[in-house]
């Protein structure tokens, strides 16, 4: 990550006379997981009884969507008249039901899960200016989900161990970002697609997002 951000300021630092710009972000980001189908495959014991347990994620739950309200930040300096580079920064908390189906012991109830995780995404964007307004980009993206936290929504006994969410998980890919040059305001729609995944726990397999937004620009550095 240290040299994600070194290179960004080195680059710029190629361009001290160009307009720099820099505001918050409001959007709406719509975010998908793929994540292995089987679980856990073993022998469980319950008293004198012992079964076969395979517990799956429910094929309808294949990929889920996560979907919340995503804060950020961008900064944009101006190269010429047509090109651009920026920085995109994102946040968001999401949320979602993982349904468990447990196969050759009936004794157990299918439990339901209900899944907390943060999600933050760093992209450096070089970006094209189209008649004035409209502006295309793409550039590296790196997305951190952490935070991981379940609560069983159903009561049962025993309790089945489902607890791959304790390491932070990373994803590498690209940012597509379309926008529209409103006066200060800047709409855009970025969307992000992992090709490398990161995860020691082998629960997440690919990520996505398309995030809606909107993002208040303020001049740092005017044109000389």
């Amino acid at each position: 990550m240290k040299k994600y951000f070194a290179f960004y300021f080195l680059f710029l630092s190629f361009h001290l006379s160009a307009q720099t710009f820099v505001g918050p972000t409001l959007g709406y980001d719509f975010a998908n997981l793929t994540t292995n189908r089987i679980l856990k495959e073993g022998t469980i014991v319950n008293g004198n009884q012992r079964g076969r347990l395979l517990i799956e994620r429910s094929a309808k739950d294949d990929p889920a969507g996560r979907n919340s309200i995503m804060f950020g930040f961008q900064i944009q300096k101006i190269l010429s008249p047509k090109w651009s580079i920026g920085l995109r920064g994102s946040y968001a908390q999401k949320e979602y039901i993982e349904l468990i189906q447990q196969y050759e012991y009936t004794t157990f109830v299918s439990p339901e899960y209900k899944l907390f995780y943060q999600q933050i995404g760093i992209s450096v964007l070089f970006s094209r200016r189209i008649k004035n307004k409209i502006s295309v980009g793409i550039g590296p993206n790196v997305s951190h989900f952490s935070k991981w936290n379940s609560v069983s929504n159903r009561r049962y006994s025993p309790v089945p161990e489902f607890i791959p969410y304790q390491v932070t998980k990373r994803a590498y890919g690209l940012d597509f970002q379309l926008g529209y040059y409103l006066g200060p305001v800047y709409l855009a729609a970025d969307y992000t697609r992992s090709l490398k995944m990161s995860d020691d726990s082998g629960y997440m397999t690919g990520a996505s997002s398309l995030a809606i937004s909107g993002t208040y620009f303020f001049e740092l550095k005017k044109r000389k």
